[in-house]
């Protein structure tokens, strides 16, 4: 009844209802960025050319755009203008003969004539883009280097129009279209690879697993009021460490069954088994470890300030936007690193059990020495 009483408590706090209203504001943002035109980013292109290659790329932007916007420009000082103005993100410029270039590139892998791509300031999107107009303009130069391949070790560099047209007939012929790969993880019970996801969601589940450990940390800080204004006085019971625990799990539910809706509506929730297993073993975790914080600090100002160095040595440590290989031991001490893989990876779960588990032990022997001292 107590724990009914707090949890009653608590939604009258305007604090923990904005807190729990984040969630939602935060997957519909992304829900809306991630389904409009522009995509990932807008780049503005200026393909003058009206050869082959220059017409092939001008088409294959316009007709797969992936999830980049690609928009026209009819000069360079246009595309130039557009980027300084941040119209777009970047802006390539196309030189007047492309199959020029394409041919320098394929005979001497080098070519005076290149694509300028104007850019305001680095970031990891420009290097996207550079990778995305290699691979656009790529296939003309192999297709060049096959026929001049071919040429060489079969027609000795003398081709008739007709064999030049049957190489690249043949060459066209082998085209992969995008069935060379299939994608899947490790662990063979997870939920197959949803390649639909739009890249702005992708980083979702880091996040809210983020703003579920920042819960834990308001859930210490809603305790030390609590302990500061008596609550506990009147609150007795045997094992005070079973109390506490309860005491931050009517905290933590909202925000866990907020973190599992915000999956499903963003698109990136796997199977209802795996999540409730992680989300249960994530919950633990970031209790233990709140429970820990809250005995070492003792203070709602030393939570504050420990709060933002947590939250960003976790999203360094743990694959939230970028995963770094370097650095496994010191990544395993976040408990976001063993949630957001034990996702798809059954070795993971364990981990997290066993972290789970050390925490425990660890807070089970910081209350036992703290009541000891009281």
């Amino acid at each position: 009844m107590k724990y009914i009483l707090l949890l009653k408590r608590l939604l009258k706090k305007k604090s923990y209802i904005f807190m729990l209203l984040i969630v939602p504001f935060m997957v519909m943002m992304l829900n809306a960025m991630g389904s409009a035109d522009a995509g990932l980013m807008t780049i503005g292109v200026y393909i003058p050319g009206i050869d082959e290659s220059s017409s092939f790329l001008r088409q294959d932007l316009s007709e797969n755009p992936g999830s980049l916007q690609f928009v026209f420009y009819d000069t360079e000082d246009d595309v130039v203008s557009a980027v300084t103005s941040q119209e777009v993100v970047e802006g390539w410029i196309v030189p007047n003969n492309l199959d020029e270039v394409v041919a320098n590139m394929a005979g001497s892998g080098n070519s005076k004539e290149k694509i300028q791509i104007i850019i305001r300031e680095q970031g990891l999107t420009h290097m996207l883009g550079k990778e995305v107009i290699s691979s656009r303009v790529f296939p003309r130069i192999a297709r060049d280097m096959a026929v001049k391949y071919v040429s060489k070790f079969v027609y000795n560099d003398e081709p008739s129009a007709d064999e030049v047209n049957h190489i690249l007939q043949t060459y066209d012929n082998y085209g992969i279209n995008g069935n060379l790969f299939e994608m899947g993880y490790v662990d063979e019970d997870a939920a197959p690879v949803e390649e639909e996801v739009s890249y702005l969601l992708m980083p979702l589940r880091g996040i809210l697993a983020l703003w579920l450990l920042l819960c834990a940390i308001a859930a210490s800080m809603y305790y030390l009021e609590d302990d500061k204004t008596g609550l506990f006085i009147w609150w007795k019971v045997k094992a005070p460490i079973i109390r506490d625990f309860l005491y931050y799990v009517v905290i933590i539910a909202i925000p866990s069954v907020m973190v599992l809706v915000g999956l499903i509506y963003g698109g990136v929730f796997t199977n209802i088994k795996r999540e409730l297993i992680a989300i249960v073993l994530y919950d633990l975790a970031i209790i233990f470890l709140a429970n820990i914080l809250r005995l070492l600090i003792r203070s709602i100002k030393g939570l504050g300030i420990i709060t933002p160095i947590l939250i960003m040595a976790s999203a360094i440590f743990a694959p939230v936007f970028i995963d770094f290989k370097e650095g496994r031991t010191i990544q395993k001490f976040s408990p976001t690193f063993h949630y957001l893989y034990c996702i798809h990876d059954e070795y993971y779960v364990q981990s997290l059990l066993l972290y789970s588990i050390i925490l425990l032990i660890i807070w089970y022997l910081i209350n036992t020495i703290t009541q000891r001292i009281k």
